[in-house]
């Protein structure tokens, strides 16, 4: 197709280009549209394929018209991206257009996104400070007090129940048709004085009945009068909570150990493992922020945009909010996805870097890498490995899989070949160092 082409490159990685078909190439491409519409059209009086021309050229003008525009946009969008060698990660949007017209060159402009150019510079051996964590005693004994915490038992007692008991009651909102939301035996914890039904319930005993009123939060700024609700309450049990003695039985009911200062000494090996495992992941960020400090790599809107949707996306399904109410609030949506602006930036710059270091080093994810990483997803949600597998590669998930763990190997090369010629000692669980730089 005879064509010329003016290409820009704009900001954030944006390429707009102008485009100018010669009229000869709309000539032969409206006259093909005429030639398919010609063997396909059906008139009332004609026989398929034997409608005069002038007949089809009246009829379908429009249509003609439409199709011959639509060709050429996709053909020459096509010859410039190809004559370019351009990979858009956005589908070109056409932003201005000429009309078309007989013996006439059409011209149109569009944009579209393409992948950012990464200044990597130099990346191998980059200085940063190793991090280091450390188990203090004080973590140790924390995870003894979760564990008693866990293995408590609730015990009743004849006594009128105070902050730090449990009541078990049985109650029902009482209302003028009756009672209703009757419930049975629920627990509660007397923790928060401010806590209304806990502190109407506090100095209660075993068998004591009582008429709580429980009045509903005010909410926003408009004075409404707060709504009440009457509850009556039967006081089934008090409890308090009898934590285990700490000594060599605790250790043993609970655990393989014999001795409580055995399982002193598993718990800290077990956190030790979680900070030396922390204080790589922090390393590894620190490198990582190294690089980008260097750098400028302007973002695509559409992958920005599509980082700010996995991002919310993750939100909503683990808090379950309920996504098309929140997209109804126009105001609300963008507010959320202003605020995961800044996350998705940081995402994508980080992996872009880490992509464009696996390319340089040729680094490759193995078919024995990705199925030993499947295996322990398999393991871990207790599913068979061949079915997860094929539901992943159903899915395409394989693929996003190995990316992920192409980009995680990089990670690994930048930490292995970096100068690490500091450390920094921080105690595990607390930002505060612990000795300064070694």
């Amino acid at each position: 197709m005879q064509l010329q082409k003016e290409v820009k490159r704009e900001q954030n990685a944006k390429i707009s280009v102008q485009v100018t078909v010669e009229k000869s190439a709309i000539n032969e491409t409206r006259e093909e549209v005429i030639n398919d519409l010609e063997k396909s059209a059906k008139v009332p009086g004609f026989r398929k394929g034997k409608v005069p021309r002038q007949i089809v050229l009246n009829r379908y003008s429009s249509d003609i018209k439409n199709e011959t525009i639509n060709t050429v946009l996709s053909r020459s969008m096509q010859q410039v991206l190809k004559e370019e060698k351009f990979n858009p990660i956005s589908d070109p949007v056409i932003t201005e257009m000429g009309d078309l017209a007989m013996d006439e060159d059409f011209s149109y402009s569009a944009e579209f996104d393409v992948m950012p150019e990464i200044p990597l510079g130099e990346y191998n051996g980059v200085s940063s400070e190793k991090y280091v964590y450390t188990v203090g005693e004080e973590l140790v004994n924390r995870e003894i007090e979760n564990l008693r915490e866990r293995f408590s038992t609730l015990t009743s007692i004849d006594e009128k129940a105070k902050v730090g008991n449990y009541v078990v009651i049985d109650y029902a909102e009482i209302t003028p048709q009756g009672p209703r939301n009757q419930k049975k035996d629920q627990t509660v914890f007397l923790d928060k004085k401010d806590d209304q039904l806990a502190k109407q319930l506090i100095g209660l005993s075993k068998g004591d009945e009582k008429e709580i009123t429980l009045t509903q939060p005010q909410i926003g700024e408009e004075k409404i009068e707060p709504e009440s609700v009457l509850i009556y309450v039967k006081v089934n049990d008090v409890k308090k909570k009898e934590l285990p003695e700490l000594n060599d039985d605790f250790a043993q009911d609970i655990s393989d150990v014999d001795t409580l200062d055995e399982l002193k000494k598993k718990i800290r090996e077990g956190l030790q493992m979680e900070a030396d495992h922390a204080a790589e992941e922090k390393t590894k960020t620190e490198l990582l922020n190294k690089l980008l400090e260097k750098m400028k790599i302007e973002l695509p809107e559409t992958m920005l945009n599509s980082e700010v949707d996995r991002l919310l996306y993750e939100i909503v399904s683990m808090y379950r909010f309920d996504f098309d109410a929140l997209q109804k609030d126009e105001q609300k949506y963008q507010e959320y996805r202003k605020k995961l602006n800044p996350q998705a930036t940081q995402n994508l710059r980080q992996e872009l870097i880490l992509a464009e270091i696996a390319k340089k080093e040729g680094i490759e994810v193995s078919d024995k890498e990705i199925d030993e990483e499947i295996r322990e997803y398999a393991k871990n949600a207790k599913k068979d490995f061949e079915a997860l597998k094929s539901s992943m590669a159903e899915k395409g998930s394989v693929r996003t899989l190995k990316y992920r763990l192409r980009i995680r190997k990089a990670l690994d090369f930048l930490y292995e070949h970096a100068k690490l010629d500091s450390e920094m000692k921080l105690k595990y669980g607390a930002n505060e160092p612990e000795g300064g730089k070694k």
